[in-house]
C-alpha cells in the first residue's frame, strides 16, 4: 500500500483509513508526499540551486514531480481559478495565484495543498505568501497549505504549515495531529 512509503505507521495508517475510507489522503501523506518530491529535486536537479536559477524554474521542477506523486490529482502552477472564476481572498483587489495547488479543478472537494516557495537568495519578506497560505486553507478549504524556503542543499530546506487559515506546528500533521 503507498502509505508505507511515507513513513505512516500501522496506527496511523488504520487512522487515515478509518477517516477516509481508505480513498482521500490525510495531511500527514500529503506532506510525506511533497516532502519526498523536494528530495528528487535535490537528488536529481541539485545544480538549479548552484547555477542560481530563478524560484519559477525550481517551482516547476518541484510540480513535476508532484504530478507524477499526484498522478490522480491535477498539479498547477500560478492557477488563479476558483471553480470557473478568479480565485479572489477577502481584502485583496488582485486575485491570487500560489505557486502550485494540488487539486481538481472545478470543484472545492478535493482541494489538497496549496504550496508557495521562495529561494533563501531570495530577501523579499515572507509575510505576503504566509498570508496567501492561511487564505487559501480557511477560503477554499486546501488541507494543507505549504511554504518551502529552498536552500543550496537538502539541510538548508525551511518548511512553514498551514492549516484552516492557521500556521501549524510540523508536529501537528505528523500522523493524527
Amino acid at each position: 500500500m503507498v502509505y508505507e512509503l511515507y513513513g505512516l505507521t500501522d496506527e496511523e495508517i488504520e487512522v487515515v483509513e478509518r477517516f477516509s475510507g481508505g480513498k482521500e489522503m490525510n495531511r500527514a501523506v500529503i506532506k510525506r508526499r511533497i516532502l519526498h518530491c523536494i528530495d528528487l529535486i535535490y537528488e536529481n536537479d541539485s545544480d538549479l540551486f548552484e547555477r542560481g536559477n530563478y524560484e519559477v524554474t525550481v517551482s516547476t521542477k518541484l510540480a513535476q514531480y508532484l504530478f507524477i506523486e499526484f498522478k490522480d490529482y491535477d498539479v498547477d502552477c500560478e492557477y488563479d481559478r476558483h471553480i470557473d472564476d478568479e480565485k479572489r481572498v477577502a481584502g485583496r483587489e488582485s486575485d491570487i495565484r500560489p505557486d502550485i495547488v494540488i487539486h481538481r479543478r472545478g470543484t472545492d472537494e478535493q482541494n489538497l495543498a496549496c504550496i508557495e516557495i521562495k529561494k533563501e537568495q531570495n530577501t523579499q519578506s515572507r509575510n505576503a505568501d504566509f498570508e496567501k497560505l492561511r487564505a487559501l486553507t480557511r477560503e477554499y478549504g486546501y488541507q494543507l497549505g505549504m511554504f518551502i524556503e529552498f536552500g543550496r542543499n537538502r539541510g538548508e530546506v525551511d518548511t512553514k504549515y498551514f492549516e484552516n487559515g492557521e500556521e501549524v506546528e510540523e508536529w501537528e500533521i505528523n500522523g493524527v495531529g
